[in-house]
């Protein structure tokens, strides 16, 4: 509606005037609110008149004719009294409804009054009935002119009869002018009303947007128009005459914020949170819905508290009284809840630090005018600078507490040179996002999804992914725009560390963030204003030169005179009462300021509060003495003169004065030296911790008198830091400070002592009683607030900054004899330290902190041992430090038990805590050399690679984002770096780690900056085909690629131009490019076979293309001293070549395709990443496996590469997963563990169930186990060229009958070990599945050469064959009485074969993808075939009709009938194990899939009994599982081949769940019960071939089982300690009582 229809033109002409004028003119003020009030009146009046003339015939809600209601009598005192008397009947009958009424229904009468002509667009009048439409001729707002006013009782009764019109708001929207016409007149004239004071500005500019939210909402909800109506009474009330006198005449001479804006203020704030309730009412419904919730008693109750409490600030103005009332927010809390995002404690608001009232009042004005400013001119940022102590941060924190405590939208974030240890500057986003949510609810939901499924980002210290994806992309998915000024304040920008710390926030406030995909600031609504204080660094003003959207002003900008009116004001309200002082003094002490806020702050401090023995006047004389021409020194000298009164220097007495100053140096230096700041209390606590009993006095002896200086001194509970931070400055510049100055280097000592008696003091089990060990601490409610009260702010300092201390401090033995005593100690410490850190969110802190104490130790004998233990911690952190700092019970629950044999912690510690998890088998007896498993991706890992110092990884991968990682954690730093648009086939790091270079799919080559997480600069254009490789020189300066399109291209890193013509020489796409080290030549390999040296400054090859690969080198390498070079080719070999293109030695062979090939730091070792996921590592002189192969990746390995300092190997893989190696611990491959380990093809029971047959993949043998030890039986049955591919034995279990890919079928004698006569040989391809018949005397077999052979078992030959098929048969079955042999082919057909009479049926036809496998059931009536196409299909022999169908989860590699006939295992390659039930007419699962093989499963097969079924797989594995509940232990929680280490006490774990069928080891390592408990972690050398408690065994034996049965879990896992080792906080006296 436009404003002319709303408030008369003649009137709107009287209201014209600027913020100054009527400033300057109180009188003129009065006077044009008056008028403004008159033409207010004035529409009321009509309004009121247009409202008693509508009348309409009376229907109910179905539009049937009602009876008359009765009468209500209500005095129609107020323009919206009618709606009042409406309303209390609609409240009556509301409280008559049943609690049970659905959300949907309608209320029982809906509050809706008459309809008039001219409101919402679309509506047509005829679309209303006749006796509700009102003609309007020329009069605002449809009202018609000239009607006269009717009784009350008529008025009324024309309301309920309209009400009864209208069946819903949905249809008819006279909602609109009868509950929102004051709204409407209330946001026309606020432009005018409000340019009065700053404070009544935002207050009433707050509840014009609370208005606005409200008159958007067109289709507002039934079940909320009770809440509108009161918002439409406070609007009413609000521009009642009274209450425009009282706003305009509220504001005292000095300007001070009166009692009645107050009031206001409170009731514009919680006006807008009922207009953002009622906005997202429809969303708040949907969540009571989900939550379970009366969504009809949830809605009355949130709208009588709003009700309540805007009716009783309407009471307290008239009554002139500020009664407190807590502004009611309404809060969900479904999914908004967003515990554990990042967020800067401290760095908010503080009212304490505002302008004195009437101070600054021309600044703050101008500001506040440019918050509401519209159109783009008006800017998104000011830029408020000003030396130090001039009060910027006064200024910003006035605008913002004035603004927010009316209800704005708003946040403010203050950095603080103090908290540089709290890295602020990490922060700033996260935090900002956050205060915008805590005020807008949809702004909440969408933050809350953003990081829903993103731990990470909740956490990231990358400012920029936090204004993208935090506030941006969050900012985004709002509806519609904050309606209204959106304020963020950074104060003290000048304080967020150095100047490479805040240049992406520089950027991104300056606009120049370049950063493809993320808007800039000067792209978000024109309503967001963002304030800006620092200092006028040079940094700051640099970036923000020629930024158009930033407005500068300046605290030199204000007139000398204003400056110093304003310092007068505050000096003579600081200085109020004092006798002798007036304003003769308070001119003196204003122009002594020049304009600095902090002096006069601390001259009034001074002269109120003088030193002992100084009386106000001198103090006066002498604050008043200095010269303000020298203003850089003003506060120095202002500084000077506070520390001389505190510590006056006595002639008679120099003793007594050099022992204050000592004393004053120690403490100052204590709280200066410290990491970060610390209350009283704690600096006590650590104080008396101090090796010298001299230094053991209070901290408050020095700090009682420095509360000018710093903050803290009352209050034991804040922390001691300086209130302005050049008083930090000025202390620790000796040439300022002289006798006051403060060398922070000396306290570094005691401060360690400090730290070590201190922990050892409050350290102790189990410190913040966490309850249970199945919970993430996350989880644990109350946790934080048991953490605060358990683990004190000295204690925390401590844990987290001891190895800081002793660092700094020059060694010292009786210092390095603490640090012994912590590392080796066999007292618990050193865990309950690890436990503290992780409570407190720091054990990151951990490992960099043991570095400092290594290399603190080194070069002195004697302290090798604990220099061992750190570096022992470290490599427990690395990979524990994840799930302690998830679940800390876990410390002792999962990580302790796991410790290798020869772990120093473990041989100190395991011991004392018995009743844990054992491993009965598989521990290993040093580190393994898995160190941990980063996941992130979400497709395969192209390329890996080490920054120089070795303290990132950068990778790339298929998902088209590049990831940085902290090896020392395993966690990925920041987001996922996210700009190309294709696979990132190859990733490098520049020398100094401080770019990646990256190339792809997508044809082009980025440059990214490592610290920031973003591109630097546009993609590098220039080869037309995808990038595959790229390299940086050693100097840094050039960049090398290799593509897809056959050239090789050399570009400037600084520029990403070209360096030259594109290289060209290859016939075949360039694989692999690489520098040598000193960037001379690059060595390339090709698709085209070839080997390729080329001369970097000419671009020319050196030589002719080098020649000895057969196929397509992928990988090549140059070694560090520059004299050899690699090559890894699909020819499955690995060449070493010298420098001229000769070839050194002989080939490596060995392992199958291999993908990428680097050589270790000292040139000696090679490793090298295969197809068969498989990392080996070589001997580069011998060409010989220098260890045991690295294994645990479930795909290809596409890179590798070594450490700078070759004590890590970094692998990435297909699986998506990145594996750190340590190449120091593999075992030499002479003592190979797992030489069994290959893939398993196939696996048989013999008749009697006691021993298991093996076949193999990879390896053509045969084994034998004993199924009741999981021991091998005799030795291994070796003689085929190639794969087993199936065995068989014989019915009298003497024999076992084998086929190979080798195209034979072989014989052997279970007794001997050995075959029996000749190979059978036959078929002209690879035999796949083999058959006894259940006489003996036969064998049937399938081979890929189509053909089924039938052999005689006495003489070798072949009695029988036929070639029906059309495609590989892939399995072959004898039916129980021998006459019929079933096969399955790739043809996807089934046939039947009567062995008797030759005879083959018709192809059973069913599957749509290739059969693989096949099985009689023992009474010969059925078969069931399982095939690649995912079905488990079952035919009736007799019919040869298909009878059942069961859809599989992957494909079927096997299917097996138990002996019974009642049901079927299978085998899927989804690493999977199914049972099926086949008692019934179709095939049903049951239960869920079996899990445990971490490979494809290639064979099932039930025992003799049936209570059993083994299964082999790809992973190298043999599993024997129980074959359904019926024979699973009950509440048997076992991951072990021995039935007494099942887990006890189970009925926690269980409750709810009758059997262990719901336990699952995750792929991130934690075995969860049936509700998601974290029953232990697994690391990950550990997890290969891990029980289920499905297992009754796993083959071969040596891998991990666990002894649950004294393990200690869930709500009892406290009891996992010794019980006779006493707590030890009670056997050592308090931190207080030391003292």
């Amino acid at each position: 509606m436009k404003r002319s229809s709303s408030y008369p033109p003649s009137k709107a002409n009287n209201v014209i005037a600027t913020s100054e004028s009527l400033a300057a003119r109180p009188g003129r003020t009065r006077s044009l609110l008056l008028k403004v009030k008159n033409g207010v009146i004035d529409q009321f009046s009509r309004f009121k008149r247009s409202r008693s003339r509508d009348r309409g015939q009376k229907v109910n809600h179905e539009g049937v004719l009602s009876s008359p209601t009765q009468n209500i009598e209500v005095q129609m005192n107020t323009p919206f009294a009618m709606k009042e008397a409406v309303h209390r009947s609609v409240v009556k009958q509301d409280q008559n409804t049943p609690p049970n009424v659905k959300e949907d229904a309608p209320l029982p009468i809906e509050p809706v009054a008459a309809r008039v002509q001219n409101t919402s667009p679309g509506v047509k009048e005829s679309d209303v009935p006749p006796s509700v439409v009102v003609h309007a001729q020329d009069v605002p707002s449809g009202v018609e002119d000239g009607a006269e006013p009717e009784s009350v009782d008529t008025a009324l009764q024309a309301a309920r009869e309209t009400t009864r019109n209208i069946k819903t708001l949905d249809t008819v929207d006279n909602f609109q002018n009868t509950y929102l016409e004051p709204l409407r007149i209330f946001d026309s004239i606020i432009e005018e009303i409000t340019n009065v004071h700053p404070y009544t500005k935002m207050a009433l500019g707050a509840l014009s947007c609370a208005s606005k939210i409200v008159l958007a909402q067109v289709d507002c909800d039934k079940a909320v128009l009770r809440l509108v109506d009161k918002v439409d009474q406070v609007y009413g009330f609000i521009l009642q005459d009274e209450t425009l006198s009282q706003i305009s005449s509220a504001h005292s001479n000095d300007g001070q914020v009166s009692l009645m804006d107050s009031i206001i203020g409170k009731i514009s704030q919680q006006t807008l949170e009922c207009a953002h309730f009622i906005r997202d009412y429809s969303q708040t419904k949907n969540f009571w819905k989900r939550a379970g919730k009366n969504i009809f008693s949830e809605t009355n109750d949130a709208i009588q508290q709003f009700i309540d409490n805007l009716d009783t600030l309407m009471q307290n103005f008239r009554g002139q009284i500020d009664r407190d009332v807590a502004i009611f927010i309404h809060r969900t809390g479904d999914e908004l809840n967003l515990i554990g995002m990042t967020y800067a404690v401290g760095a908010g608001l503080d009212t304490g630090k505002q302008c004195l009232p009437g101070t600054r009042t021309d600044i703050i004005s101008k500001i506040t005018k440019w918050i509401y400013e519209s159109g783009d001119s008006a800017g998104r940022v000011l830029w408020l600078s000003g030396t130090a102590g001039t009060g910027k941060t006064a200024i910003a924190h006035t605008i913002a507490s004035s603004f927010i405590r009316v209800g704005g939208l708003g946040s403010c974030y203050c950095f603080d040179k103090n908290q540089d240890a709290e890295r602020r500057y990490q922060k700033v986003f996260s935090t900002i996002a956050r205060d915008l949510a805590d005020c807008h609810p949809e702004m909440r939901r969408a933050l809350a999804s953003a990081v829903q499924n993103d731990i990470a980002l909740k956490n990231t210290a990358d400012i920029v992914q936090q204004w993208d994806k935090l506030l941006i992309k969050s900012l985004g998915k709002l509806s519609k725009s904050p309606v209204g000024p959106v304020v963020i304040i950074i104060d003290a920008l000048d304080e967020s560390g150095k100047a490479d710390t805040r240049s992406d926030l520089l950027r991104i406030l300056a606009g120049k963030l370049q950063n493809p995909g993320v808007l800039e600031i000067t792209e978000l609504p024109n309503n967001f204003r963002f304030i800006v204080t620092s200092r006028p660094l040079r940094d700051i003003d640099a970036v923000f030169a020629n930024a158009q959207h930033i407005r500068r002003m300046s605290m030199d900008e204000i007139p000398p005179k204003t400056a110093e009116h304003d310092i007068h004001m505050y000096v003579s309200k600081k200085l109020e009462g004092l006798s002798n002082f007036g304003d003769r003094e308070f001119e003196v002490l204003a122009e002594k300021a020049d304009g600095l806020f902090e002096w006069a702050r601390l001259a009034c401090k001074a002269i109120k509060e003088p030193p002992t023995g100084v009386s106000s006047d001198e103090s006066f004389d002498a604050v008043a003495s200095h010269n303000p021409a020298e203003r850089e020194h003003l506060l120095y000298n202002m500084y000077d003169f506070f520390l001389t009164g505190i510590m006056p220097e006595d002639k008679y007495n120099t003793e007594t004065h050099c022992r204050q100053l000592t004393k004053f140096r120690s403490v100052m230096g204590q709280i200066l030296g410290a990491a970060q700041p610390l209350p009283i209390e704690s600096l006590n606590a650590m104080r008396y911790q101090f090796p010298d009993p001299e230094e053991h006095y209070k901290v408050e002896d020095i700090v009682e008198h420095m509360g000018s200086l710093l903050s803290g001194t009352t209050n034991p509970l804040t922390p001691v830091r300086p209130l302005h931070a050049t008083f930090r400055e000025f202390l620790t510049d000796e040439s300022c400070s002289g006798i006051f100055f403060i060398d922070t280097s000396k306290v570094q000592r005691d401060l360690a002592f400090a730290s070590f008696r201190i922990m050892e003091r409050g350290l102790s089990f189990n410190i913040c009683d966490l309850k249970t060990s199945y919970l993430p601490n996350c989880n644990d409610t109350g946790l934080q607030e048991r953490a605060k009260k358990s683990i004190p702010p000295h204690l925390s300092y401590s844990c987290q900054f001891w190895a800081a201390h002793v660092h700094q401090t020059v060694f010292d033995k009786v210092l390095a004899k603490d640090v012994r005593k912590f590392l080796r100690s066999s007292h618990e410490q050193l865990l309950f330290w690890l436990e503290a850190l992780s409570l407190i969110n720091a054990l990151s802190r951990a490992g960099p902190a043991l570095s400092l104490i290594v290399l603190w130790l080194k070069g002195h004998s004697g302290y090798e041992d604990a220099s061992s233990t750190a570096i022992d911690v470290q490599r427990f952190i690395q990979i524990f430090g994840n799930i302690i700092l998830h679940s800390t019970p876990h410390l002792y629950v999962s990580a302790l038990p796991f410790l290798p044999v020869n772990s120093v912690i473990s041989q100190k510690f395991a011991a004392k805590f018995p009743k844990t998890l054992r491993l009965a088998e598989g521990r290993d007896t040093n580190w393994t050399a898995v160190q941990s498993v980063l996941r992130g991706h979400t497709r395969g890992v192209l390329s890996v690679s080490f920054s120089q110092d070795g303290t990132r990884i950068v990778t790339g991968s298929e998902d088209q984002t590049v990831r940085l990682w902290d090896p020392a954690t395993g966690q990925p730093v920041g987001q996922p770096w996210q700009g190309h648009t294709g696979s990132v086939n190859s990733v490098a790091f520049s020398p100094d780690g401080a770019r990646v270079v990256t190339g792809s799919s997508d044809k082009t080559v980025r440059l990214w900056d490592t610290a920031k997480g973003q591109p630097i600069g546009k993609p590098w254009q220039g080869h037309i085909g995808s990038v595959n490789s790229v390299s940086f020189s050693r100097d840094g300066t050039r960049v090398v690629t290799g593509s897809e399109d056959h050239t090789v291209r050399l570009w400037y890193a600084a520029t990403g131009k070209p360096d030259g013509e594109p290289w060209r020489g290859h016939d075949g796409p360039v694989n692999s490019v690489a520098f040598s080290p000193d960037g001379a030549r690059v060595v390339t390999g090709s698709s085209d076979k070839t080997v390729r040296l080329w001369d970097t400054a000419k671009g020319q090859p050196i030589s002719e293309p080098w020649q000895g690969h057969t196929d397509l080198v992928i990988s090549v390498s140059f070694s560090l001293n520059g004299t050899c070079i690699s090559t890894v080719s699909r020819d499955f070999t690995i060449r070493r070549w010298d420098t001229t293109g000769k070839i050194v030695g002989q080939p490596f062979r060995g392992s199958p395709t291999v993908n990428s090939v680097s050589f270790s730091p000292d040139s000696s070792r090679i490793v090298t990443g295969s197809s068969d996921n498989i990392v080996r590592l070589w001997n580069a002189k011998t060409g010989q496996l220098a260890a045991e192969p690295l294994r645990g990746h479930t795909s290809p390995v596409n890179s590798v590469s070594f450490s700078p300092d070759g004590t890590r190997i970094v692998a990435g893989s297909s699986d998506g997963t990145v594996w750190l190696w340590d190449p120091t611990t593999v075992h030499p491959v002479s003592q190979s563990l797992l030489e069994h380990t290959h893939s398993v093809s196939s696996a048989s029971f013999s008749p009697n169930g006691t021993h298991i047959a093996t076949g193999y993949l990879d390896t053509g043998i045969v084994r034998l186990w004993d199924v009741k030890t999981g021991r091998l039986v005799g030795q291994t049955l070796k003689g085929h060229d190639s794969s087993v591919r199936s065995l068989s034995f014989s019915p009298d279990g003497t024999r076992i009958v084998t086929g190979s890919w080798d195209k034979t079928v072989r014989l052997w004698d279970v007794e001997r070990m050995r075959q029996v006569g000749d190979d059978w040989c036959g078929h002209g391809d690879g035999v796949n599945s083999v058959s006894f018949s259940p006489d003996g005397t036969r064998v049937v077999s399938g081979s890929s050469d189509k053909t089924v052979r039938m052999w005689d078992v006495k003489t070798g030959k072949q009695a029988g064959q036929h070639s029906k098929h059309r495609g590989s048969v892939n399995a072959v079955s004898f039916s129980p009485d021998g006459n019929h042999v079933v096969t399955g082919s790739s043809d996807m057909t089934v046939l039947l074969w009567d062995t008797a009479r030759q005879a083959v049926s018709k192809p059973w036809r069913g599957h749509r993808g290739s059969v693989s496998s096949v099985s009689f059931s023992p009474d010969g009536t059925r078969v069931v075939t399982g095939s690649l196409d995912n079905y488990a299909l079952l035919w009736d022999v007799a019919t040869e009709k298909q009878i059942g169908k069961q859809r599989c989860p992957d494909s079927v590699n096997s299917v097996s009938f138990s002996p019974g006939g009642t049901h079927v295992a299978t085998g899927f390659s989804d690493n999977t194990v199914g049972l099926l039930d086949a008692t019934k007419e179709q095939l049903v699962q049951v239960g869920e899939p079996l899990q445990g093989h971490t490979g494809p499963v290639k064979s099932v097969s039930f025992s003799p009994d049936g209570t059993r079924i083994v299964s082999c797989s790809a992973d190298g594995t043999i599993r024997l599982w129980y074959a359904g509940d019926i024979n699973l232990p009950e509440h048997a929680v076992n991951f072990s081949f021995d039935s007494t280490h099942a887990l006890c006490n189970t009925a926690e774990l269980l409750a709810n769940t009758p059997r262990s069928t719901s336990f699952l080891l995750k792929d991130d390592g934690w075995m969860v019960g049936p509700d998601n408990q974290l029953l232990f972690w697994v690391p990950p050398a550990s997890r290969q071939a891990f029980y289920s408690p499905w297992n009754a065994l796993v083959i071969p034996r040596g891998c991990v089982a666990l002894d649950l049965s004294c393990m200690a879990h869930g709500s009892h896992w406290q009891h996992c300690r010794d019980p006779t080792r006493r707590n030890m906080k009670e056997r050592l006296p308090s931190v207080e009582s030391s003292g």
